[in-house]
């Protein structure tokens, strides 16, 4: 009788162990293949890629190149010459409101220009924050600020001819 259970004892360790061998095995592969199916379907999707577009850049003229617009400095003795002044936009509907505005930007013009020095438009960084605060003004005058910033002005081509004095 004891070898019989000790022969029933051996069985049941080696089935045992083979049976906890077997079964988590069996649950892995399954587990396995059932990630790698979703998983490859997932993979298998065509992306759509967004593709963010450039801004598109349209001119709008100010003053045209060669009518020489004069606009008084600080203290009133001296004139900047201006040839021309070319705004980029980012939207039709900037360039069109810069059209229905354009005295009120050449008052403005005016007015920035009456804030600034012979000396201030001598240099290159005097001139660079000429252009950012024509362009501010503009944004402004037309509407396109804050979240509509980006549809307006972009760009600012200034061109002085000269400096001169009126006494």
């Amino acid at each position: 009788m004891a070898d019989e259970e000790v022969k029933e004892t051996k069985k049941r360790g080696i089935g045992g162990l083979l049976m906890s061998i077997i079964v988590p095995a069996v649950v892995a592969i399954g587990a396995t293949a059932v990630t790698i199916m979703l998983l490859g379907t997932n993979l298998t999707q065509p992306k759509q890629q967004t593709v963010q577009q450039a801004p598109t850049e349209i001119k709008a003229v100010v003053i045209q190149p060669g009518t020489y617009t004069t606009f008084m400095l600080k203290g009133g003795k001296e004139v900047a010459v201006i040839d021309s002044l070319t705004l980029t936009v980012a939207s039709d509907a900037c360039r069109a409101a810069i059209a229905e505005r354009r005295d009120m930007i050449m008052d403005s013009l005016m007015l920035i220009f009456l804030s600034k020095e012979k000396s201030e438009l001598n240099t290159a960084a005097g001139i660079e924050l000429l252009k950012k605060q024509i362009r501010a003004m503009v944004n402004e005058v037309t509407g396109f600020t804050g979240e509509r910033e980006r549809l307006g002005v972009i760009g600012v081509y200034l061109y002085i001819k000269a400096i001169s004095s009126v006494e």
